[in-house]
């Protein structure tokens, strides 16, 4: 009889830059990239296994000049990774995977200069649950929360940005003895947005 049950939880990478000398533009940016695992795999015998994890990120910095200019960039991930494997005498594997990735530029020019913006949030999620022989059930659930907001200002006027990824994924499988069955669902969204403003 053998269980195996893991949960990986990988904040790949955070990062703020902030830009500026005592004169000109403001310029910001902000990457992150997050990634999390469910993997249950129920090999025979009587036996259940559960893997949770949930996660929140948040970035901000603000900027401003001396002669005006003000800029802002908030990015807040919330994420929620479910996974359940019962069975007797089955082969039974729930596979869950979920990466983000989210990037905010912004150049804004003091006093009446330019001002650009670019903003992305992308999102790949799947759930893979596969059963053989003996009796057995299966269940996974993703819950994500993504959203991204920047603005700037000066003397010429404002520029704003704001984009979020609300989303549900749900699998579920049961089976009897003898019964073979498999679950596969794949969510993907990618946003991409850019502004300029003279």
């Amino acid at each position: 009889m053998k269980k195996v049950a893991f949960s990986v939880a990988i904040l790949l990478s955070i990062g703020s830059v902030v830009f500026g000398q005592n004169i000109g533009p403001i310029n910001q940016m902000q990457n992150t990239t997050i990634g999390i695992h469910n993997a249950i795999s129920l090999l025979q015998g009587h036996q259940a296994a559960g893997a949770i994890q949930n996660l929140a990120v948040a970035n901000d910095q603000l900027g401003n000049r001396a002669c005006g200019a003000l800029a802002g960039q908030s990015f807040l991930a919330n994420l929620a990774e479910i996974g359940h494997a019962s069975g007797d005498c089955s082969i039974l594997n729930v596979l869950q995977n979920l990466t983000t990735t989210g990037m905010q530029a912004q150049l804004i020019g003091d006093a009446c200069d330019p001002k650009t913006e670019g903003q992305t949030l992308n999102l790949s999620a799947d759930q893979t649950l596969t059963k053989s022989e003996g009796p057995g059930a299966g269940s996974a659930l993703h819950q994500i929360v993504l959203r991204g907001e920047q603005g700037g200002g000066n003397g010429a006027g404002n520029i704003n940005q704001a984009s979020a990824i609300l989303g549900l994924q749900s699998s579920n499988l049961t089976g009897s003895a003898c019964a073979t069955g498999g679950v596969n669902s794949v969510m993907n969204v990618c946003t991409v947005q850019t502004q300029a403003a003279e």
